[in-house]
């Protein structure tokens, strides 16, 4: 099953290796591909102090924790998609959250649900009718079924 994933779950999996989302991301590609816009690399970097800073670890461990986990996503340049699906996309999260239309424009891209944390971002959507949202207990539950 192909899943894009957010921004927010990559930071939880940095910032909590032990935890579940780095588990998901690390021990189910029997299950899951993951896919993201490469635009995450961008946000990994420009917040990568705040990081080292929330963490406590060192340089090098940041790297090494970046690394694991983004081998195991598939990045794809969002001007690889259609125009008019970038354009839907800004028009779906219009007065939600407008960072997020490359994450949902990959997602219509790929058919794929799009695995967030963002409460925001899933609410918003849930009241539009788009239901290509999941968050980390369902990406869970359909891991273990």
């Amino acid at each position: 099953m192909n899943i894009v994933v957010d921004t927010n779950i990559i930071f939880s999996g940095i910032l909590n290796p032990e935890g579940t989302i780095s588990d998901i991301l690390l021990n189910s590609s029997d299950i899951f591909d993951f896919f993201a816009p490469t635009d995450i690399i961008i946000e990994l970097e420009k917040h990568h102090k705040k990081l080292l800073k929330i963490s406590g670890y060192t340089e090098s461990d940041l790297s090494f924790l970046k690394r694991i986990l983004l081998k195991k996503i598939e990045f794809i340049d969002i001007q690889s998609i259609s125009p008019t699906t970038r354009e839907k996309a800004i028009e779906m999260v219009k007065n939600v959250d407008e960072f997020d239309a490359p994450f949902i424009a990959l997602s219509m891209e790929l058919d794929a649900p799009l695995w967030t944390g963002d409460k925001r971002l899933i609410k918003g959507m849930a009241e539009k009718g788009i239901n290509r949202i999941l968050d980390t207990r369902k990406i869970k539950e359909i891991r273990n079924k």
